[in-house]
């Protein structure tokens, strides 16, 4: 979609929100804002930062990749400052590979890792999803219900897509090979279940760091709904719908959160913390990025040989 009716969708949206929001209510509960609530949510938030950076590594060091976590954590960090300024979701990742490319030519690895890293936290986001509503300890509509248990089951045919994509003839040989790779990765047990735990810890950590916000503002949501409300909202925002998701996180926060009872302006208020937050994580990262020693050139690091080079990277060198 082009960036300029994403822009226009963005800004109807919040036109739309601007008409319907009693700011007066808006500005009182941030003068009312519990300040420790809301710093403590961004230590969890930047916790669940570097824990997702952690498995993030595990996949790039199956791939051959040797760096710290200090060094994955600052790719992550500037990763997210670049989601922030560009039009879009996915420049962060491009820097991502970029720096942890590192010029030594691996960037068909380096994209290996990434997508790796995205699937594994995407299947756990929707699983997180589904737990949410299964323990949230009121009852909730049927829509919310339904959308949770079709996306989960879209992600599974998604799933089941990239299944029988590495066996179809019409894709490249050597793509359906570098699938076949991934996927196989994916599914090694010992690397699944670290990732996998890093993945749910990273989840759980960013449900908690919405809770805190939550409680910033006195919200009287079950603590376990914030489970579904920390998916959903952001594969919203995943959508190529918006700039960045402006307009949709509002939007998608306001309609998750008023069947339980929630104003409007309360629920927009979180939506405002919510962003307030990932935009002081991301300058974060922007500050890595001025002032931080990148890119090393890593040619001539020490690492051990990468899984099927012959694969992942043969396109590379075309």
């Amino acid at each position: 979609m082009s960036k300029y009716i994403r822009a226009a969708i963005s800004i109807l949206l919040l036109a739309f929100i601007a008409w319907r929001t009693n700011w007066n209510d808006v500005a009182e509960k941030f003068a009312n804002l519990h300040l420790a609530m809301w710093f403590a949510a961004m230590g969890v938030a930047l916790i669940g930062t570097v824990v997702a950076a952690k498995r993030w590594q595990f996949f790039a060091e199956e791939l051959g990749f040797k760096r710290t976590l200090a060094q994955y954590s600052a790719y992550s960090f500037i990763g997210m400052y670049f989601n922030l300024i560009l039009p879009t979701s996915v420049g962060g990742d491009v820097m991502r590979i970029w720096y942890l490319d590192g010029r030594t030519g691996r960037k068909w690895a380096a994209l290996a890792s990434i997508f790796l890293d995205r699937l594994n936290g995407l299947l756990v986001l929707f699983a997180f999803a589904c737990v949410g509503v299964l323990i949230t300890p009121i009852e909730l509509p049927l829509w919310i219900h339904a959308s949770v248990w079709g996306v989960t089951g879209c992600a599974a045919l998604g799933i089941l897509a990239l299944a029988i994509a590495q066996y179809w003839e019409r894709v490249p040989n050597q793509r359906r090979e570098q699938l076949k790779t991934m996927l196989r990765l994916l599914l090694v047990p010992r690397l699944f279940c670290s990732t996998t735990f890093m993945s749910v810890l990273a989840q759980f950590l960013g449900a908690v760091s919405l809770w805190f916000l939550g409680l910033s503002i006195d919200l009287d949501v079950p603590a376990a709904y914030y489970f579904v409300l920390a998916s959903m909202v952001p594969l919203l925002t995943f959508l190529p719908l918006s700039i960045n998701g402006m307009g949709v996180r509002e939007a998608g926060t306001v309609l998750f959160l008023t069947p339980l009872g929630v104003d409007e302006e309360s629920a927009l208020t979180l939506a405002f913390l919510w962003f307030a937050g990932g935009v002081a994580i991301s300058l974060l990262g922007g500050l890595v990025y001025a002032f931080g020693a990148f890119p090393k050139d890593a040619s001539n690091e020490e690492s051990r040989p990468p899984l099927r080079p012959s694969i992942l990277e043969k396109a590379s060198q075309e």
